[in-house]
């Protein structure tokens, strides 16, 4: 059952909502989105979508999600944010744990919430999880570390994307160096980019809005990552054949990772494939009619709620442990979930003979919720040993 909670800014009347999908677990975690033509029903067809991520992983957590129908490039964008912000407090302190989501960004909603009394975003994990302000705050302070080229905050969901990646490869029959085709460079993109570069992958294309570059022997990754972010891909130096973006899905590769928009994949590439596998990130990547017609043509599919479920893993690698981990351990440990999530997806849907997205439901539903019991450190495909 849907909760929705509706707000109406008090100076230009935008509308925003945050919807919660059930009520059982002692914490409901989803992104905060801004957008203009944003709907109440859009963001309950999100929570419904986030907490299957959470009954996947095996979380005690609901799913939620809250937004503005508001265009977050206007001048009284951040305003109105704020005055949402204020509106969610008892909610932000109790049981609504938000995060980054399309039109808002980490820092600022962290910046916000600040001028608003909320110490985070996030602080309703402090009394779901049983913490101190000291535990939460260090806990929470491993987010702004930095691992690599980018910090923690900016590198989970993609890493967990480029593990799912990997992993699915490896489900298809792939040995050796992986090869991938990577759609999408903004913060998803990037993260994923930089989890293939720290694992050896050779990325033959990306491609956003503005076109692909092309190199079948692999690109600079490190080079481009070194690029501002918001630069146009083609506009990269870089080496490379520079050509329109829907050539990224005609090179052949291992795996076809998808971190941008919706609906990504046409229907006649859907029907000629050039991977074997795809991993998909970005939500609603995948059409139903072409995640269908990729599994009838023996393609594996990792679906948007499992390759998209690094915000979710994350916090269970962060807040579960009983000492707080470094961010370099958080990653390991995602890493590690995403390989024995994306291994049970393929075997679970082998095993019943079904596609993959019914095996992820599958997954779901036998996942159970304990009031009363803390929302993290329940996770079947974390152990505390080893990683």
């Amino acid at each position: 059952m849907t909760e929705i909670l509706t707000y109406e800014d008090p100076v230009g009347g935008a509308r925003g909502w945050l919807a919660y999908d059930g009520s059982v677990s002692p914490l409901a975690a989803g992104g905060c989105r801004m957008r203009p033509g944003l709907t109440a029903e859009e963001l309950s067809e999100l929570a419904e979508r986030m907490t299957l991520k959470q009954r996947v992983l095996g979380l005690n957590v609901d799913g939620a999600k809250c937004g503005l129908d508001h265009d977050p490039r206007a001048e009284d964008a951040e305003r109105v944010l704020e005055g949402f912000l204020a509106f969610l407090h008892d909610e932000l302190h109790n049981r609504f744990s938000m995060g980054s989501d399309m039109g808002t960004d980490w820092n600022q909603l962290q910046r916000l919430a600040a001028r608003n009394g909320i110490p985070s975003v996030k602080y309703a994990i402090r009394k779901a999880q049983g913490l101190t302000d000291e535990e939460f705050s260090a806990r929470m302070a491993r987010l702004d570390d930095r691992v690599g080229m980018l910090t923690l905050s900016r590198r989970r969901a993609g890493h967990v994307l480029a593990h799912a990646a990997i992993g699915a490869a490896r489900a298809a029959g792939v040995t050796g160096k992986v090869s991938a085709a990577l759609q999408g460079f903004g913060t998803l993109g990037r993260a994923a980019a930089h989890g293939f570069l720290d694992e050896g992958v050779r990325v033959v294309a990306v491609a956003d809005e503005h076109g692909c570059v092309v190199d079948p022997a692999g690109l600079d990754l490190s080079r481009m990552l070194h690029s501002p972010p918001g630069t146009p891909v083609p506009r990269m130096d870089v080496a490379g054949t520079r050509l329109p973006g829907d050539a990224l899905f005609e090179m052949p590769a291992d795996v076809l990772t998808l971190a941008a928009g919706a609906d990504a994949v046409s229907a006649g590439h859907a029907a000629a494939p050039a991977c074997p596998a795809v991993a998909v990130g970005a939500n609603c990547g995948l059409s139903e009619s072409a995640e269908g017609t990729l599994h009838d043509r023996g393609v594996l599919v990792v679906p948007d709620f499992i390759g998209g479920i690094g915000g979710s893993a994350s916090m269970e690698a962060l807040f579960g442990p009983p000492a707080p981990p470094t961010a370099s351990e958080v990653l390991t440990s995602v890493a590690h979930l995403a390989r024995r999530l994306v291994d049970d997806l393929f075997s679970t849907a082998r095993r019943h003979g079904e596609p993959p997205r019914r095996a992820a439901l599958r997954l779901a539903d036998r996942a159970g919720v304990d009031p009363g019991a803390p929302p993290y450190g329940h996770s079947p495909y974390l152990t505390r040993s080893g990683v």
